[in-house]
């Protein structure tokens, strides 16, 4: 059986974030076609595309930096920082992961349907989920 190119498997956060999330700062995901630059959009939701940048901090040492992107009408907001610290902690509703090729290696780019506060529980903060987080082949 082969894989669909731009498959969205469904990963658990727990395993791609064993010591959780932590956000950065949330960001306009952008395209570049024939030299323009332009706002991206999810390829099945058609909706503009949000790149959360996230620190993990089970990367030990690696490059701890990673951007879950979030397909939504409105821009993500960020969790609350913890008190004391410079830290907002995340939880990633429908994450899932696209394998890609990158300089002869695989890489995985990730996606997710919401995000909100790792600490509350409160209600996500990426609109209402759905596609864009869901596993399932992408149109080219």
């Amino acid at each position: 059986m082969a894989v669909p190119n731009g498959y969205r498997f469904a990963v658990p956060f727990d395993d791609v974030f064993p010591e959780g999330a932590f956000v950065l700062g949330v960001e306009q995901g952008m395209d570049f076609d024939n030299g323009q630059r332009r706002p991206a959009k999810d390829k099945v939701s058609g909706k503009p595309v949000w790149n959360v940048q996230v620190t993990d901090p089970s990367a030990n040492g690696r490059n701890t930096g990673v951007v879950v992107k979030i397909a939504a009408d409105v821009q993500p907001v960020p969790p609350e920082v913890l008190p004391g610290t410079p830290f907002r902690p995340a939880f990633f509703e429908g994450l899932t992961a696209t394998a890609y090729e990158q300089n002869g290696r695989v890489a995985f780019s990730l996606r997710a349907a919401s995000m909100h506060s790792a600490n509350t529980g409160a209600k996500p903060a990426g609109g209402k989920g759905g596609q864009s987080g869901e596993s399932g082949r992408v149109a080219a």
